[in-house]
């Protein structure tokens, strides 16, 4: 009887740690990727209306537009090594490969395949003057977060020792937005101070796309 007892208590901590990591990642709920060619429609109407050289406006217009309009219909998109799919929640999306879709959604000029097979700082570097690419390495999770918070709200792309991504830094929260190769195996949107992936990696560099004036004129200038 008591084997029996402590068997249901086992199998009871386990799905209650289950569920209570599968909340923490699935927080986001899954649109409906019907809607997703609308959303890109509506970003491409909204950058046709802005000004070229309000760079403020075209920073706060850019970070909505990906963490509006295009990122919350990812998520729940399953990841895979050689994911590659062009539609949310169809197919899988590897790590590299989402950084590339989501932006060049946006109507970023890139090169998609090239830079989402490139080495992470590799792909900031091509999208980033060198002045707004950051080195935070061999940091607690918790310095990480400080400096960032520093280096300002906004949208940055992040490499780690093998893996990339999104920081996402404002009043409401700051998040790492990725596909991730471990549990859930699935793009997400974690609080920085809660993701494994960032505490395990010892290497870590980011590029403050929101506010680069190169570009944000690129965005601007490209039509899609």
């Amino acid at each position: 009887m008591k084997k029996i007892i402590l068997i249901l208590i086992s199998i009871t901590l386990a799905a209650y740690f289950l569920w209570n990591n599968l909340s923490v990642f699935n927080s986001q709920p899954i649109l409906d990727n019907r809607k997703y060619p609308t959303e890109l429609a509506n970003v491409k109407a909204i950058k046709a209306k802005l000004s070229k050289t309000d760079y403020a406006l075209l920073e706060k217009e850019f970070t909505a537009a990906m963490e509006q309009n295009i990122f919350p219909f990812w998520y729940g998109t399953k990841w895979d090594f050689n994911g590659t799919t062009q539609m949310p929640n169809e197919g899988k999306i590897a790590c590299g490969y989402f950084v590339t879709t989501t932006l060049s959604h946006a109507g970023v000029p890139l090169n998609r395949v090239k830079l989402a097979q490139a080495a992470s700082e590799t792909m900031i570097r091509e999208l980033t003057e060198a002045k707004n690419i950051h080195h935070i390495s061999n940091t607690s999770i918790s310095i990480f977060e400080d400096k960032m918070k520093k280096l300002g709200n906004g949208l940055y792309i992040i490499g780690l020792d093998n893996h990339t991504g999104f920081i996402s830094i404002s009043e409401t929260g700051n998040y790492f937005i990725h596909s991730s190769g471990g549990f859930p195996f699935q793009v997400v949107k974690e609080k920085i101070s809660k993701s494994k992936v960032l505490k395990k990696s010892n290497y870590k560099v980011v590029g403050k796309i929101s506010a680069d004036k190169s570009f944000l004129k690129k965005w601007i200038n490209h039509s899609f």
